[in-house]
């Protein structure tokens, strides 16, 4: 029952600290491997779809999109293998990337990928845009400094999927939630207005990101967008959880921090839950 939907929640527990944020840097160089793939050997699409992962919550993969041989490349965040698996998530060959260069599990994806009967050809090591920085990108070999800090982790993400399709079931046009390679966040995106184009005018994106520029920890985020006016959030009622962000990007935050203040697995469903389903009122009241 959908009441019953926080009991796949992962109850979090740890400060977002040096172990947390290594670990994500990890998972998020290791999965361009998946976006190459889908940038270079599936079908393009022209939101870049082609290159984005679903989650796979119950066995903990990020998982691209089918190659022309109907097989897909994953990766398992636990441990941090790619994996090659068919449409029933059985593996057919594995790759273990700790000790290893991006140059080197590049080079031996490739060749798996060749001997599968996948022309790679055009198959290459760059993608069309920039991570932040970080030693992997000048030669350092991925390695897990930490396990436990890859496990909450898989916390993370099996909770933003819980809580994510949970709010997009709500609306029939909603997007899939997807994760996506440039940000490594997970999303989905919600078009609420169309014109007589059918282009869409009026829109709500929902996600889970993990630190950047704006907030120093992992985040849920509300976004509004419409083509005809400039978003004024400042004044908003405040949300019931959470807080807008009035200046540069602007939407809604629900921090990891305040997640934590919680300490049951309901609390803490219940918190998210409310902070997308009080901002989506309010936008949808007030800007809509």
């Amino acid at each position: 029952m959908k009441n019953d939907i926080y009991l796949e929640w992962k109850l979090l527990k740890s400060t977002f600290n040096s172990d947390l944020q290594e670990s994500l840097h990890q998972q998020h160089h290791a999965v361009q491997l998946i976006a190459m793939v889908g940038k270079y050997l599936v079908p393009q699409q022209a939101d870049d779809s082609n290159t984005n992962m679903h989650y796979s919550k119950e066995r903990d993969l990020l998982v691209g999109n089918k190659l022309i041989n109907g097989a897909y490349v994953a990766l398992h965040l636990p441990d941090l293998k790619l994996l090659l698996v068919d449409e029933n998530f059985a593996c057919k060959n594995e790759i273990s990337i700790v000790g290893k260069t991006k140059s080197q599990v590049f080079k031996e994806l490739k060749e798996i990928l060749k001997n599968c009967g996948i022309n790679v050809t055009n198959f290459i090591h760059k993608m069309h845009y920039n991570l932040p920085a970080h030693g992997l990108d000048k030669g350092q070999t991925f390695k897990i400094t930490n396990p436990e800090a890859l496990i909450e982790h898989t916390f993370y993400r099996s909770n933003a999927e819980i809580i994510l399709c949970d709010i997009a079931s709500n609306y029939n046009s909603a997007s899939s939630v997807r994760v996506w390679p440039h940000h490594f966040d997970s999303g989905s995106y919600i078009p609420l207005e169309y014109n007589s184009r059918n282009e869409i005018t009026k829109s709500i994106s929902i996600g889970w990101a993990i630190p950047d520029e704006m907030v120093n920890e992992p985040y849920y985020y509300l976004s509004y967008w419409t083509e005809n006016h400039t978003l004024d959030f400042n004044n908003l009622p405040s949300p019931d959880t959470g807080e807008w962000v009035t200046s540069g990007w602007k939407g809604g935050i629900l921090k990891l921090s305040d997640i934590l203040n919680e300490i049951t697995l309901k609390a803490q469903y219940d918190l998210v839950k409310t902070f997308f389903h009080s901002g989506i009122k309010i936008i949808e009241d007030h800007l809509v």
